[in-house]
Formats: C-alpha cells, sequence, structure tokens
C-alpha cells in the first residue's frame, strides 16, 4: 500500500478541521498548526541567491543599538511620467571612473572595504536586492585610494541618499568636504576637525529637506510649501550629483539644480563624507561614484566616431532608465536637432558579473540599447537615425574584478555611421 503523500496529509487535517466543528478548541488549534507546518514544507520557493539574511540589530562597543541590517524595499521602477520630470536636466557626469563602490562583494554588517572610518560608524546594510551603507554615530569617512591627491581639476560626484527618519521641520545635515593636502604630504587623511590639514579645505552640505550650502551660497527645495508628494519625495532616495570645475560647485537634488556657488580660488584634491546626525539617527548611501572630467560629445563623434554616455543609467538588472539618465539623453537629442547629418547605432555593454550569464546580459544590453533609442525617438528625433545592438558582456573596456572597471564596463556607446 502506498504511503500518503504530504499533501494528502493537508487534505486530511483540512477535513478535520472542517468537520470537526464540536472538537475541542484546543485540538483544533493544534490541527491547524501541524497543517501550516506541512503547507510549509511542501510549498515550492525559488531559491533565492540575492536574498539577505534575517533582520538583526547589532549591539556596538558603547552598548549603542546599530542600524539593522535591512531596510524597507526601495520604491518600483522608474516610469515614464517620472523621466518627463526630468526634461530639463542638465547635468553630466565625468567621462572616466575614479572611485566607484556597488558595494557587490560586500558582507552585512562589516565596514565597507572601500572606505576608511576615522569616527562614527559605517556598515554595509541591504535592501531588497542591492547592498547599502549605513552611516550613522556622527561618521566621518573618506574614499580607501592609494593616493590622497586623486582628484582633477573637474571632477563630478554622484550617490543617493536617504534619511529613514525624515521630517521637514527638522533639519539633519550630511557634509562633503573637500581638501587639499599639497602643503601636507605626510597628511593621512582628512582631519575629524575644522583645521585646516592642507591649502584648501571646504565643505558642501546638505539637508534632508532639499537644500544644500556650499560657504557663504545656499539654495533651497524650489517648493516651499511642504505637501504629503512633497514629504513622500523628500522620505524616499534623493539623487545627488554635483560637478566642480575650475570656477564653480553645481549641485543637483532629484531634478533641481538646487546650487551654483562659485569656487573663488583652490583646488580640491580629495574628498570625505561627514553624518552631522545624533547617534540615534543614521543615513543610509548608495550607488557612489566619482567621475573625471567630462567630454565634449560632438568632438567625441567628428574625431574618433564614438562617444560614451557614461550620464545613462538604468535600475537594477532592468532596461528601465534611471530618471538622471535625462541629462544625458537631453544632450544627445540637442546634438542631433543641431547637426542634421548625424546618425548613431546606439551600442548597449553589459559587465561580466559572477551570478549573470551571457545570455542574459545580451539580452539586458540590446533591451537597454532599445530604451534609449525609444526615449529619443520619443523626443523629436527621427528612428531613421538611430539604430540599436546589445553586445553584452563581449567588449570590455576595464576589468571586471573591482567596481570602477565593471563601471567602465556597463556603458552605453554612440557609434557614428
Amino acid at each position: 500500500m502506498n504511503q500518503p503523500t504530504a499533501m494528502h496529509k493537508i487534505t486530511l487535517l483540512l477535513l478535520l478541521i472542517i468537520v470537526g466543528t464540536n472538537a475541542p478548541a484546543q485540538l483544533l488549534k493544534k490541527l491547524g498548526d501541524k497543517v501550516k507546518k506541512e503547507i510549509s514544507k511542501t510549498t515550492d520557493k525559488p531559491k533565492d541567491t540575492t536574498a539577505a539574511p534575517a533582520e538583526k540589530t547589532k549591539k556596538t562597543a558603547d552598548n549603542s543599538t546599530a542600524a539593522p541590517t535591512q531596510v524597507a524595499p526601495a520604491a518600483t521602477a522608474t516610469s515614464n511620467d517620472e523621466l518627463k520630470i526630468y526634461g530639463s536636466y542638465d547635468f553630466v557626469p565625468g567621462d572616466s571612473a575614479l572611485f566607484v563602490d556597488d558595494l557587490q562583494d560586500e558582507e552585512l554588517n562589516e565596514i565597507p572595504s572601500k572606505w576608511v572610518v576615522k569616527k562614527g560608524k559605517l556598515e554595509t546594510a541591504q535592501e531588497g536586492q542591492q547592498r547599502i551603507m549605513t552611516f550613522y554615530d556622527r561618521g566621518l569617512v573618506f574614499p580607501r585610494m592609494k593616493k590622497m591627491d586623486y582628484l582633477p581639476k573637474r571632477f563630478t560626484i554622484e550617490f543617493d541618499i536617504k534619511w529613514p527618519d525624515y521630517t521637514w521641520h527638522f533639519g539633519k545635515t550630511f557634509k562633503i568636504k573637500l581638501y587639499n593636502f599639497d602643503s601636507d604630504p605626510n597628511s593621512s587623511g582628512p582631519s575629524d576637525t575644522n583645521s585646516n590639514p592642507g591649502a584648501f579645505e571646504k565643505y558642501i552640505q546638505l539637508w534632508n529637506t532639499g537644500s544644500a550650502s556650499f560657504g557663504d551660497a545656499k539654495g533651497d527645495w524650489p517648493i516651499s510649501v511642504r505637501t504629503a508628494d512633497q514629504d513622500l519625495i523628500l522620505q524616499g532616495w534623493q539623487h545627488i550629483a554635483i560637478a566642480v570645475n575650475e570656477k564653480s560647485i553645481k549641485l543637483y537634488i532629484n531634478q533641481y539644480r538646487i546650487l551654483n556657488a562659485q569656487l573663488e580660488s583652490g583646488t580640491a584634491s580629495s574628498i570625505s563624507l561627514s553624518d552631522l546626525n545624533s547617534h540615534r539617527g543614521f543615513v543610509l548611501i548608495k550607488n557612489f561614484r566619482v567621475m573625471r572630467g567630462g567630454k565634449n560629445p560632438y568632438k567625441q563623434v567628428t574625431t574618433e566616431k564614438v562617444y560614451i554616455a557614461r550620464g545613462i543609467q538604468f535600475e537594477l538588472g532592468s532596461a528601465q532608465l534611471k530618471p538622471e539618465s535625462m541629462g544625458e539623453i537631453n544632450r544627445m537629442v540637442q546634438l542631433m536637432k543641431d547637426n542634421a547629418d548625424l546618425k548613431f547605432e546606439i551600442g548597449g555593454h553589459a559587465s561580466k558579473e559572477k551570478t549573470v550569464t551571457a545570455a542574459v546580459n545580451q539580452k539586458l544590453s540590446e533591451d537597454r540599447s532599445n530604451a534609449v533609442r525609444n526615449k529619443m525617438i520619443e523626443m523629436g528625433i527621427d528612428a531613421g537615425r538611430l539604430t540599436a545592438k546589445g553586445y553584452g558582456d563581449t567588449k570590455p573596456i576595464g576589468s571586471n574584478d573591482t567596481p570602477e572597471g565593471r563601471a567602465t564596463n556597463r556603458r552605453v556607446e554612440f557609434v557614428r555611421q
């Protein structure tokens, strides 16, 4: 005689519960618990290799409770309406990666290996499928670079930030300090005081209410009346984009340019991040990258016939354009409108990841190049002037062993036809 299967057991137990309404309550409870246990055994659960460990907290040396290793899931993918909001966005990042931290290989609850912590606490956490950093206890950190004078005269900084305990009437601050160590070659890194360690030390300050300052210059979130919708925006992830050249510093929060400050003298050679919140609050950071310079796309396509659009970014593992991509797309659309003879192949390229197959990368790169083409056609470029092609991970131009190399390989190229 065949042994009853687990599903047969479940059916029998359910029947007992249904017909045994006169049975004692404790018996029914035991039967119900057993049903749940059996269902748990037989449910077909897909294996998620990216899932984070169960949520837990970690006690620090001073007995304060650290931020949880998991936080609330990220918002849904960017919609076309959100891309339209960035219709006049003009930020374009530099053209080569200096420092990129995707946190991909970091362990939860550990200090991210690409950062030096001089003060406070910085740990890796998980949100959905993406690694993030929790920054708290009035932290001071700086990128782990081989040389302290790694910044050129022109560079850009981008990252996403979120204050989980945001309230608009109680401002919390975050600093990006700019340093120059030329006059102190023996310095080991940024100081944790306001003393000047070198020839140049100034800072950009952000508030969770959407304001920013550099020196005496200050800019504010353009919508002064806080509605429920505005609160939701500021409670979520804010994309910070900063462009620095010899004369000025521009800062964007989401689609708005908040600050355009003059740089009167001096140049920065390195940066640090400072969290000025109390130990009870914390800040979340992800997608941090510093890029060098910035090339003119018209000169690139006329001399080398190819322009790498570093500003075009996508949601993780998706062909959905991030809204901050619109700065680069706006520039390329205008370039084609000003030069009617230009035709391009839009090439999508992927980095080689440990858990992603070549076939998946091929499909993803095709979808991404088509997403850019479709958006540009929607913005008025004739379809006959644009073709799209995906190359997967077959044409790397950097190492896939480092975050900077992977960021270099993940790219959209405009190749003149």
